[in-house]
């Protein structure tokens, strides 16, 4: 990417991203393959008024290193430190700048039971994090930097060279980083999102009925009183955006009212390992039966990770013919996939998705059909078929989606 670019997508990260204010702390999560990124990231966090800014990089490589000299006992017992650095950013409410940009398969050869247990342990290690993140209390975003490897998987037609220049173009075009003013550009996009929001949380769906031609034949119970956000959210009076990308708006279904099969339309890139074609079968939220045409069994760690990661914790409406899907392209990475394509996630939902949510404990949020897990995995089911039809609180009927697009009252 280019020097404008770099510095558009930092500044969208910084104040339309997380919208860092004076006297607040900010982590960045980033990678040693994005430091030209990084580096513009805290200088725009510090320039928007910001006390303290800490980088904590990840490398791939080492991470290949870790899950092929350490033991399993090492991976799932990790000294608290490994966990103090993010834990603390939330303590002080905090942002959190996550940016993307490693190789889908990087983990391809790495023993997937190790991937699986230190994943579990990282989620508990990091609960006091997430619970905030997930609840609204702290801003966060998340943002992709090109990567060689990356690049080269979603077009190995090209060279090495033009690969890296064309995933960048995507992302900036993809992120609205390719224009003068990127923050105007979101808050226009935001705006529409949440029209499309108030029009169904106005609807009182009491269930949607996804179907077609794969497979997919599903009726989605949701909670009386669910709500659908979607691009910017409210953290303590300050809306940010989590998602950079994002063309979804999303919910969470009623934990115990999932019935039927649900068929994946793309792949999923879980932790440096590629999963495809997966199947699930559910029954009262339940999901009784899996399966996946490759790394099955990084699925089945997934589905086991705890009570809740049997159910579903998320439902996401995207049109088919979202910007990101017109590409034509399968990027391998969730950020960009799940806005090409409506999703479902495995696992834990966001509180914030019934009101009130934020406010209600653990069992609680069990009991208006809340999910709870470790894990929150999403995957992609739209497709240029897909219809969604929705019964109302009140018995009536209504087209969600026709030919995988929302149909024109929901547009």
């Amino acid at each position: 990417m280019n020097k404008k670019l770099i510095k558009n997508l930092a500044i969208a990260a910084v104040e339309a991203g997380v919208h860092v204010k004076p006297g607040e702390e900010v982590f960045v999560l980033s990678s040693v393959y994005a430091i030209e990124l990084t580096r513009e990231v805290v200088k725009r966090a510090y320039e928007a008024g910001a006390k303290r800014v800490h980088v904590r990089y990840r490398d791939e490589e080492l991470t290949k290193l870790d899950f092929e000299h350490q033991t399993e006992e090492t991976l799932t017992n990790k000294p608290n430190f490994i966990y103090d650095e993010r834990n603390y950013f939330a303590d002080v409410n905090g942002c959190v700048i996550n940016i993307i940009c490693e190789d889908p398969n990087g983990l391809k050869n790495a023993d997937a039971h190790k991937i699986t247990v230190s994943r579990r342990a990282d989620m508990k290690g990091l609960t006091p994090y997430y619970d905030k993140a997930m609840a609204n209390k702290i801003k966060w975003t998340i943002i992709a930097y090109p990567h060689k490897d990356w690049a080269k998987l979603m077009f190995p037609d090209l060279s090495a060279k033009d690969a890296y220049k064309k995933l960048g173009k995507y992302i900036a075009k993809t992120t609205r980083v390719d224009n003068d003013d990127p923050v105007a550009a979101w808050e226009r996009h935001a705006s529409n999102l949440r029209r499309r929001c108030e029009l169904l949380n106005a609807a009182k769906v009491k269930s949607f009925h996804y179907k077609n031609k794969l497979g997919t034949d599903v009726v989605v119970g949701m909670p009386e009183n669910y709500v659908f956000a979607g691009g910017a959210e409210e953290c303590n009076g300050e809306l940010f955006n989590a998602n950079m990308p994002t063309e979804e708006i999303f919910s969470a279904p009623d934990c115990n009212h999932v019935d039927g099969t649900i068929v994946s339309a793309m792949p999923l890139c879980y932790n440096g390992k590629i999963i495809d074609g997966i199947v699930l079968k559910l029954k009262d939220g339940v999901i009784t039966d899996f399966d996946a045409k490759t790394n099955k069994d990084i699925l089945k760690g997934i589905i086991e990770t705890d009570e809740g990661s049997r159910r579903l914790g998320e439902i996401a409406l995207v049109p088919y013919d979202s910007p990101i899907s017109k590409l034509g392209t399968l990027f391998y990475e969730t950020l960009f996939d799940e806005n090409a394509s409506c999703h479902f996630a495995i696992g834990r939902a966001y509180p914030t998705c019934v009101k009130g949510g934020d406010e209600m404990d653990g069992a609680t949020l069990k009991k208006v059909g809340i999910n709870e897990s470790d894990v929150h995995v999403d995957f992609m089911v739209g497709t240029k078929d897909l219809e969604i039809t929705a019964t109302t609180a009140d018995g009536k009927t209504i087209d969600i989606f026709k030919d995988g697009n929302f149909t024109k009252d929901f547009e």
